[in-house]
């Protein structure tokens, strides 16, 4: 078991975001007596919708670490110059600031011989910089594959000098081993899982339905999780206007780059925005079936989603687009190939309800087997291999 190291955490998602392996790793990691330094995500000077939606966070690097539990320390970073995802020297320029800022909290903090750990490709020349002595890059996506002002070019060539400066590369997906391997042979899998016994409580009697639900007509066809580009809203309309009787929900915050301008305005579209996680299964519940509706490219073919795991966590039927995480668990999820054939293995499923007890226990029986603490103990297993 890892315990008393010091580790400092570069993330790309913030503390009070929505919740993925990053929260949940490093919050194990602390409760198990490590201390923990969680860096949230990077924002650059353009970042008009994060200042638009929390203008705070533009003085609250000025705070430094704030103490969130017994040992993690989470802190905000000072709005950077833009576009550092198409040129190396702007990440430089960035890099070379946060650094001495970087060095500055962790003196505060008396953070010493600490292991780095980075989810971010951008941060190769921190490595061997900040008085860490291991360094571990946890790859959850394929970067390069990413929307807005991105040069792909460039997050290659920093991803490749950050993978061979690392001691420990882990990814999500096999295709992202397949990839990384190339330049970093000391890498494991670990895919993405579920708090079960959260999304399991969707099963249980005395879940009450959320009373946004209620109001819904049935039956309601439910997404969870970001609303992002890679969502299929094409796929989504198809669904909608073939069915106008459905209620096709999207729960979760939405991204400044999703094309909602294509489902917006039909009126048998919810979009609920984000909730607080503990009430998720409160919604889940009044769903029929639950979607996966990505589109196909290398993200989706490098993608690991949480909301497969969630759902069979929940017990709830499920429907998904034709990718390779889908494919792993295809006895218990329907895939869809095409959009006429996703939307026929959902009515398929809205005309045979109620499942059957065995059905629905089926999928959270699997789900078991990809918990957090599962996944948490396939880290513990991968560190003990190279961390004393």
């Amino acid at each position: 078991m890892l315990t008393n190291k010091d580790i400092f955490c570069i993330s790309t998602q913030d503390w009070n975001g929505l919740w993925t392996r990053k929260h949940r790793f490093m919050l194990k990691l602390s409760k198990q007596g490590n201390r923990v330094f969680y860096i949230e995500s990077q924002a650059s000077l353009i970042s008009i919708n994060i200042i638009k939606n929390d203008w705070k966070r533009i003085f609250r690097w000025l705070k430094g670490p704030r103490k969130i539990s017994e040992n993690l320390w989470v802190a905000t970073l000072p709005l950077v110059l833009p576009c550092f995802q198409m040129y190396s020297i702007v990440n430089l320029i960035n890099n070379w600031f946060l650094k001495i800022l970087f060095k500055f909290w962790l003196k505060k903090l008396n953070f010493k011989d600490l292991i780095f750990w980075t989810y971010t490709p951008f941060s190769y020349t921190f490595v061997g910089n900040l008085g860490d002595n291991f360094a571990i890059y946890e790859c959850v996506d394929e970067f390069s594959d990413s929307k807005g002002l991105v040069n792909p070019k460039v997050i290659k060539l920093l991803e490749k000098k950050l993978l061979e400066k690392v001691d420990l590369v882990i990814v999500t997906h096999n295709n992202l081993l397949e990839s990384k391997k190339l330049i970093n042979n000391n890498i494991h899998l670990i895919p993405n899982g579920a708090e079960v016994e959260h999304f399991r409580k969707t099963f249980l009697k005395e879940t009450l339905i959320s009373p946004e639900m209620l109001k819904m007509p049935k039956p309601i066809i439910g997404f969870l999780g970001a609303v992002q580009y890679w969502i299929d809203f094409d796929l989504i309309k198809f669904l909608a206007l073939k069915r106008p009787e459905w209620s096709l929900v999207l729960l979760g915050p939405v991204g400044r780059l999703a094309k909602i301008e294509k489902i917006i305005n039909i009126p048998n579209v919810y979009l609920l925005g984000g909730k607080n996680y503990y009430s998720l299964p409160s919604y889940v519940k009044a769903w029929d079936v639950c979607i996966n509706p990505y589109i196909i490219n290398k993200t989706s073919d490098n993608c690991s989603p949480l909301k497969l795991y969630e759902y069979m966590a929940s017990g709830k039927p499920i429907v998904s687009v034709d990718m390779p995480e889908a494919r792993k668990f295809s006895n218990v999820i329907a895939i869809g190939t095409s959009y006429e054939d996703f939307f026929n293995k959902v009515e398929l499923i809205v005309k045979g309800l109620p499942e059957s007890r065995d059905r629905i226990e089926s999928r959270i029986k699997i789900a078991e087997k990809h918990s957090w603490d599962c996944r948490f103990q396939e880290l513990e297993r991968v560190l003990g291999l190279y961390i004393a």
